[in-house]
């Protein structure tokens, strides 16, 4: 696997849904609740007239709260990408505003937008494949409580799968990790957003594709999802333990490409003849597990005070700071953008549990990012161990 792609597909899984609606609705009904508790002389019946007021001023609230998830294009600002919140923005996005519940978990669609130079921050995939596809995802607790902050220990312990899956392709060969993907991330407001980019899906128009979701685990799960070989559906499996579902997205038929579909198919998967499909399942969640075990030993060992690898000295600069607030990172091909606050509370000292891995011919590297006690950030390279 890539360095770059490495980098994109876990720079969030050690960083770090309240959904409003409820909480909102929850929290009129407790004070009408209170209020009559606290006058029981005079209880007395709601009238009809009463009541459905009541009722419109509780649904009002919530429709109104709903509305107040942040868009594609604030979260596109959010994560620092101003060329990508215009194109959220532009006659080629399309607004979905969907909203699916699964699991403890309400999950809404938001948007998407395909093209190329789209973004601020390239990638090197884009040399072969100039084209991508960006998709914002929120993600909301059904409970009510709010979803970890970045800098929050219990951030990332429960991970999340969301990817684009291609009907007629077995979704264990073709999804984010093979399509040269990634995301980045932010939590507004108890809700945790994610913005996911690959190589662009519109050629695919025509077959049809699913962004599909499931929490628990960072990669694709064949416990989560399900794949019809005779039909080429890919199903959420109800039995799933965690939340597991599927978005159709509505893409233009007229921008399928099939010619050029089948080529990137090709070029996809025939470097290597490609197993049976029980050997490949088992391959996906080796692979999840490995990548798993990983992160979390890496996080163990910065919690616990040990060494992790050694540190690349030339490696180690100072953040600089743009025009947004943002810190950007430049050395060896590296080049983050991040949120000072989004990493470190306020008076945290030290090195961020928030990093980014890296790994190819199995040799893994990290970028950490460290504040000292004058509140400079800096960041550096350590080879791991």
């Amino acid at each position: 696997m890539r360095d770059a792609d490495w980098d994109r597909l876990l720079r969030q899984s050690l960083a770090d849904a309240a959904e409003p609606g409820e909480e909102l609705n929850e929290s009129l009904i407790r004070q009408l609740k209170e209020r009559n508790e606290m006058k029981p002389k005079y209880k007395k019946r709601l009238s009809v007239g009463l009541l459905a007021a009541v009722l419109l001023l509780v649904l009002s609230v919530s429709a109104y709260a709903a509305n107040q998830l942040f868009s594609s294009k604030q979260v596109a600002e959010r994560l620092g990408d101003r060329m990508l919140a215009e194109a959220f923005e532009s006659k080629d996005a399309v607004q979905i505003n969907q909203s699916k519940a699964s699991g403890d978990y309400r999950f809404t669609l938001h948007g998407l937008v395909s093209g190329a130079s789209l973004s601020e921050f390239r990638q090197s995939s884009e040399e072969l494949y100039p084209d991508r596809t960006y998709a914002v995802v929120s993600i909301a607790r059904q409970d009510g409580k709010p979803m970890p902050n970045t800098a929050d220990d219990e951030y990332g312990l429960d991970p999340f799968f969301v990817s684009p899956l291609i009907k007629g392709q077995k979704p264990w060969q073709v999804n984010i990790f093979t399509m040269n993907g990634g995301y980045g991330e932010t939590v507004i407001d108890g809700v945790t957003y994610r913005m996911i980019e690959c190589d662009q899906v519109e050629i695919f128009a025509d077959r049809g594709v699913y962004l599909a979701i499931a929490s628990g685990t960072a990669f694709f799960s064949n416990k989560a999802f399900g794949y019809d070989e005779a039909t080429g559906e890919v199903y959420a499996k109800e039995d799933y333990s965690g939340a597991s579902l599927l978005f159709d997205l509505p893409l233009d038929a007229a921008k399928a490409d099939p010619v050029k579909a089948e080529a990137y198919l090709d070029a996809l998967l025939n470097p290597s003849s490609p197993p049976e499909s029980e050997d490949n399942e088992r391959s996906a969640n080796t692979v999840e597990d490995e990548g798993i075990a990983r992160i979390q030993d890496v996080r163990a060992k910065m919690r616990a005070g040990e060494r992790i690898g050694e540190t690349i000295p030339e490696s180690i600069r100072e953040m600089t700071s743009d025009d947004s607030g943002k810190l950007k990172y430049a050395y060896d091909g590296w080049s983050p953008t991040i949120s000072p606050d989004e990493y470190f509370t306020e008076d945290q000292v030290g090195f961020s549990e928030r990093f980014s891995i890296s790994g190819k011919d199995d040799v893994y590297k990290a970028l950490l990012f460290h504040k000292d006690e004058n509140g400079v950030i800096t960041g550096r390279i350590v080879i791991l161990d």
